[in-house]
């Protein structure tokens, strides 16, 4: 029961995290993707099941408010859940430089297959915003600071990652 109510309310702050911050930032270079880097983070801590879940149900919370593509945010919040959890022996995310590299990197990829999957299944021409090119670098920025504030809710849960 402890870990279904971690998990209810860590997908609750940091949806909400995220909408505070597509209001107050969204029209500006400096909006981060906090649902991306808390996917990475499940999927660096808690393995590929955990990250591509959480990446899951925050997809499909965000596809079900938007007027975008349904399933497009569930398809890649998943993906780069799973593909962070495969990664995980491979890195060590207790570094902080670790952490900014890969939620740099592959909030790069998210933003490439994005573009591609809108471009296929839309196919209206979207302007491109120099700001959304800053994104990338505000993630790998903000990256350390959720990975903290992550692992520190994780600790007051006494929910600790176990190896499988």
């Amino acid at each position: 029961m402890k870990r279904a109510a971690f998990y209810l309310l860590t997908v609750l702050a940091v949806l909400w995290m995220q909408i505070l911050n597509n209001h107050f930032l969204g029209g500006s270079g400096f909006s981060c993707d906090w649902v991306l880097i808390a996917v990475i983070y499940f999927g660096l801590f808690r393995g590929p099941l955990a990250g591509e879940t959480m990446g899951f149900v925050w997809g499909l919370l965000i596809d079900a408010s938007s007027l975008g593509l349904m399933g497009m945010h569930t398809l890649l919040y998943a993906g780069a859940g799973y593909l962070a959890g495969m990664l995980r022996r491979q890195l060590d995310g207790t570094k902080v430089g670790t952490q900014a590299v890969f939620s740099f990197g592959v909030s790069i990829l998210y933003g490439i297959a994005y573009v591609v999957i809108d471009h296929l299944f839309v196919g209206a021409d979207r302007p491109f915003s120099w700001m959304s090119a800053a994104r990338p670098f505000v993630n790998g920025a903000l990256a350390p600071v959720l990975f903290w504030i992550l692992a520190r809710w994780s600790g007051v849960w006494a929910i600790f990652p176990v190896e499988r």
